[in-house]
């Protein structure tokens, strides 16, 4: 087995262990009590930037990329949505 495919299952196992960390669950409520709604804007920033980025790059092959919805776009819409609903579920709460 090749090294990096050990390095990126390492990796995975660190990040699956640190979520469920109370300190990690902690640090989540305090970043949806201080960011709220604006995490959204992050994330759309990020998939335009992304887009913006590939187009420069690509040129006018890659004006696709701007209309289209590549997967990192779909992705980044369902954590887009989850993100809404979570911070709406917490501002009900407290």
């Amino acid at each position: 087995m090749n090294i990096s495919i050990v390095i990126g299952i390492v990796v995975i196992i660190i990040a699956l262990a640190i979520s469920f960390l109370p300190a990690y669950q902690n640090y989540k409520l305090w970043y949806i009590e201080k960011i709220g709604y604006w995490d959204i804007l992050i994330q759309f920033l990020v998939i335009a930037g992304i887009n913006l980025y590939m187009y420069l790059t690509g040129g006018l092959g890659a004006l696709f990329m701007l209309i289209m919805p590549v997967p990192l776009d779909i992705i980044f819409l369902f954590v887009m949505i989850s993100s809404y609903i979570r911070v709406r579920k917490y501002r009900q709460t407290h």
